[in-house]
């Protein structure tokens, strides 16, 4: 009995469809099955892992980073970038433990807030009042505040009496930290913003054509410039936390913190070209880079390991990016009919979300 060719062709149709749909399933989804995986070995490997006090204390820890990535997420979105977060992260716990060394908590928090909003503003416009390369800006901006922090402080630590003062950062609701639960809805409230709002629609499409934005009615500006507010914000509301937890501050609290803010975002796979990423990932990177340097502290490896394990991180989910832009590209060169199929995260009316 012989095949017809009309058989043949279905069938190698099918193959070829299968194929396609599970190279995007794992493009889009393989991020979660290393998560899956990274627990999983982190947990037979350490029974000190799964335990209750740990991840609680895991949500407490990350609380800062996870919080300001989440606010870096919707700028590298927006095709921006932010390197003053570590600065500004430092300047705002410094202002929450200054102004609480006198003041009421809430008016100290207040403080930090506004501090936070005012480098968002500033940024913003340097980026995109003045045009300035957001590189730059930032960096510029970021040896300002460091500057700030130091001159006000002297570089000595502000120490804060109060024990209301410690409630945002080291308060606990069973056993849950506050922190962890502030990390959690600004995730929420940031996925939703993302995907289920104009102002979400406005920053993948800026991210991914700006002039085409621009032509279609989008105020390219505004919707950038906002991203930098947020990210102003967010270092206000983690400076806090980190103040809190401490009950003091001082400049250069964590300098390092904008590496592991970075690489949390790019691990999760939102593309450094903008336009491209999901709050979703970001969230699977915060846990990937934490549950890594938690497994680190429980196996009593050298520190100073860590950073070279993060630096080939970066270094290879680059690449990937860089590879996964590639495909995409020669996808878009094929004809339509022998297209991939689309993109579970791709926007409506096109573009990839990741």
């Amino acid at each position: 009995m012989t095949t017809s060719p009309t058989a043949q062709h279905v069938a190698r149709r099918l193959t070829q469809n299968a194929g396609r749909y599970g190279a995007v399933l794992l493009r889009t989804y393989g991020i979660v099955l290393a998560f899956l995986v990274l627990v999983a070995v982190v947990a037979a490997s350490s029974p000190e892992f799964a335990t209750r006090t740990n991840i609680f204390n895991l949500f407490s820890q990350w609380a800062p980073a996870g919080i300001m990535a989440v606010a870096m997420t919707f700028v590298i979105l927006a095709g921006g970038f932010d390197l003053s977060i570590a600065s500004g992260f430092s300047l705002c716990a410094v202002t929450a433990a200054g102004v609480g060394r006198t003041e009421d908590p809430a008016v100290a928090f207040l403080a930090a807030l506004g501090v936070g909003l005012a480098i968002g503003l500033v940024n913003g416009v340097l980026v995109e009042g003045a045009r300035i390369n957001p590189f730059i800006t930032t960096v510029g901006t970021g040896f300002i505040l460091n500057g700030i922090a130091l001159v006000v402080t002297g570089n000595i630590a502000y120490v804060v009496d109060d024990p209301d003062f410690g409630t945002v950062g080291a308060g606990r609701w069973h056993g849950f930290p506050y922190s962890g639960m502030i990390l959690i809805f600004s995730l929420v409230a940031g996925g939703l913003v993302l995907a289920r709002t104009v102002y979400g629609q406005s920053i993948y499409a800026v991210g991914g054509n700006a002039e085409a934005s621009r032509l279609s009615g989008i105020r390219v500006s505004t919707t950038v410039g906002s991203t930098y507010v947020w990210s102003g914000l967010s270092m206000g509301v983690a400076g806090i936390i980190a103040a809190s937890q401490l009950n003091s501050a001082q400049a250069n609290i964590n300098p390092n913190i904008v590496f592991d803010v970075i690489t949390i975002v790019v691990v999760g796979g939102t593309s450094l070209g903008g336009g491209i990423g999901a709050m979703w990932r970001t969230a699977v990177g915060l846990g990937i880079i934490a549950i890594i340097s938690n497994a680190f502290s429980l196996a009593n490896i050298n520190p100073y390991y860590q950073d070279i394990v993060k630096g080939c991180i970066i270094v290879g989910a680059l690449a990937l990016d860089v590879y996964a832009r590639r495909l995409a590209g020669r996808a878009r060169t094929r004809p339509r009919a022998a297209a991939a199929p689309a993109h579970p995260d791709a926007p409506p009316g096109g573009g990839d979300r990741g």
